[in-house]
């Protein structure tokens, strides 16, 4: 039997893992989201907002006893304010930080404590993005906490040898985020009209297809170490 949390899973890539994941009936889920919208027998929904430190902290985790493999995914993530830095608000860059950096930190903290003396294969998975590569105009809140999990992953893997850690992007995906992307203020974001016409133009992968491929990689994840893009596969 194999265990997975995942973070997100009301919509988007986290919602199409779980489904992937659960086509095999051994699988075992604790799903992570503020709004539940899975319902399957081997589906524990948690609902928790990964804006709140104070819940993160008290989150049980389940003991997985027979699992065979334990994984946390951190999928969840948050475009943030899509305004350049000086025109923002306090609160939303203080939660863009929160869902797509200190949420999957204090998680990743929280599993490896947990599971420390475990016996299963441990593996976390982390959502990455090319925005933590590349600075794009109106994202700044974005990128750079996705380039501050590239780095969190960098330093679990070096601290924690007995853990398969992987961060892999899975390129333009046709998400809720892109829709959020798609009604940007153009004066903000420069770019808009480009991701206006990714959509347009049937250049978003689907959600299944994503999650199919990230499904395959937490199947066997020793094979995907040095992986960090979808395109790769």
């Amino acid at each position: 039997m194999k265990a997975y949390i995942i973070t997100g899973t009301s919509s988007g890539i986290g919602k199409a893992l779980c489904e992937e994941l659960l086509k095999d009936p051994s699988n075992i889920i604790m799903g992570i989201s503020r709004r539940q919208s899975l319902k399957h027998q081997n589906y524990k929904h948690i609902s928790l907002d990964l804006n709140d430190l104070s819940e993160i902290e008290h989150l049980e985790l389940p003991s997985f006893e027979k699992a065979t493999q334990i994984s946390l995914v951190n999928n969840a993530g948050w475009i943030g304010p899509i305004q350049k830095i000086g025109h923002q608000e306090l609160g939303a860059i203080a939660s863009s930080y929160l869902i797509n950096l200190v949420a999957p930190a204090v998680l990743s903290n929280h599993f490896i404590k947990h599971y420390k003396s475990h016996s299963a294969k441990k593996v976390i998975l982390s959502v990455s993005s090319g925005a933590s590569q590349a600075p794009i105009e109106g994202w700044a809140t974005y990128c750079s906490s996705k380039a501050g999990l590239e780095m969190l992953d960098a330093c679990i893997s070096i601290e924690h040898k007995d853990i398969l850690n992987l961060s892999i992007a899975p390129g333009k995906v046709d998400t809720p985020m892109q829709n959020d992307v798609r009604f940007a203020d153009e004066k903000e974001f420069p770019r808009l009209n480009e991701f206006q016409e990714y959509h347009k133009n049937g250049q978003l992968t689907p959600v299944q297809e994503v999650a199919a491929k990230y499904s395959a990689i937490l199947d066997t994840p020793d094979k995907y170490l040095h992986i960090k893009h979808l395109s790769q596969l």
